[in-house]
């Protein structure tokens, strides 16, 4: 895909609200994140995924980067259990800000910290590895578990930052909480120094925008700019009829499509209307999902590679299951007729509804 900002676009992953002082802070060059209806969609620029495919996999064959890489998993994770036996202790309010403001970066350093060790068995760093599974099977599913731990037991670290100090900084400063999401970085600093923005630029931003880093440069677009960029990338898209990804466990069905969406932090509702026999359609499971996935008579996600938590769960019921196929969600409505070919990766898609 080519625009006039780069040359191609190619889907990385898609993630429920992501607070744009946190992208603004981990973005790499070369990625562009896409906001609109509370969902980000991430993507990588200038074919910055073949080279981040050939780094994964020239780490990761190394036996010797693969030991060094889970002594640093167990490192971060020994960090998260510090950081939630010392917010079990301390109390905010009677802290400066000052104090507060050391508290955030902190955090936020760590959540970088963080960030790089999770981004490192991504889909796209691994990809090399699906076509050699067999003879890396041990250290595959090494990282798998490697990846779903980290996820698991991070997740009280951002309920620290936004549950918490997020919340103490909109109170002591009059701002609101929802505003602060729609910060970049930078602004998120100034607001110790008393400034904020104005409404109407929040309010633009919750419309919609586009985080470019390209050059080394960060862009952010709103309004028109955004909404030409997002309905070239997410909306003009051809008549498809069928769906390509990897093969995660082997097997072959068709059925119903039945959609869950992770953009409400509580699906329970959507999971427990799901039916056994459908097939379960999302951007990635999660342990919120897995009880849909044991009903499901397969599994499409738009996200994930031969460690993601999709591929692990599939293995372990014995689910066909294709994973990465980038446009699942996008393309595949509730009630749609699919083929699942999960010994090829293909999703065949029979009727419309």
């Amino acid at each position: 895909m080519k625009t006039r900002y780069f040359n191609t676009a190619e889907f990385w992953a898609r993630e429920w609200r992501l607070p744009l002082f946190w992208l603004s802070s981990i973005s790499g060059n070369n990625s562009l994140s896409l906001y609109k209806n509370s969902v980000v969609h991430l993507y990588y620029l200038n074919k910055r995924e073949i080279r981040s495919s050939r780094l994964g996999y020239k780490f990761f064959s190394n036996k010797k980067n693969v030991d060094r890489y889970e002594k640093k998993v167990g490192e971060v994770i020994l960090e998260i259990k510090a950081i939630r036996l010392r917010y079990d202790k301390i109390k905010l309010g009677k802290l400066s800000n000052v104090d507060v403001r050391k508290e955030l970066f902190a955090i936020l350093r760590f959540l970088n910290k963080y960030g790089e060790a999770y981004l490192k068995t991504e889909a796209v760093y691994l990809e090399k590895f699906a076509d050699a599974s067999r003879t890396y099977g041990p250290v595959l599913k090494k990282l798998g578990d490697l990846r779903f731990s980290l996820r698991k037991k991070g997740e009280p670290v951002f309920y620290i930052l936004l549950g918490v100090l997020l919340k103490e900084i909109a109170r002591r400063f009059n701002l609101k909480f929802s505003d602060l999401l729609f910060y970049t970085i930078n602004e998120l600093k100034r607001t110790f120094s008393g400034k904020k923005l104005q409404e109407r630029v929040t309010q633009d931003r919750k419309r919609g925008y586009a985080l470019l880093f390209l050059r080394n440069k960060q862009t952010l677009l709103t309004g028109k700019k955004f909404k030409e960029l997002y309905n070239e990338i997410i909306l003009s898209k051809p008549k498809i009829e069928e769906l390509r990804g990897w093969a995660a466990m082997k097997g072959s069905v068709s059925g119903k499509v039945h959609l869950i969406l992770h953009r409400r932090r509580d699906i329970s509702e959507e999971v427990a209307a799901f039916k056994r026999g459908e097939i379960l359609v999302t951007e990635m499971t999660r342990p919120d999902t897995v009880l849909a996935c044991k009903k499901a008579a397969a599994i499409l996600t738009d996200e994930g590679g031969v460690t993601s938590h999709a591929a692990i769960i599939s293995r372990e019921f014995k689910i066909p299951c294709i994973v990465g196929t980038k446009i699942a969600t996008q393309v595949l409505k509730d009630g749609d007729l699919v083929e699942v070919d999960a010994d090829k990766g293909i999703v065949k898609i029979l009727k419309k509804k």
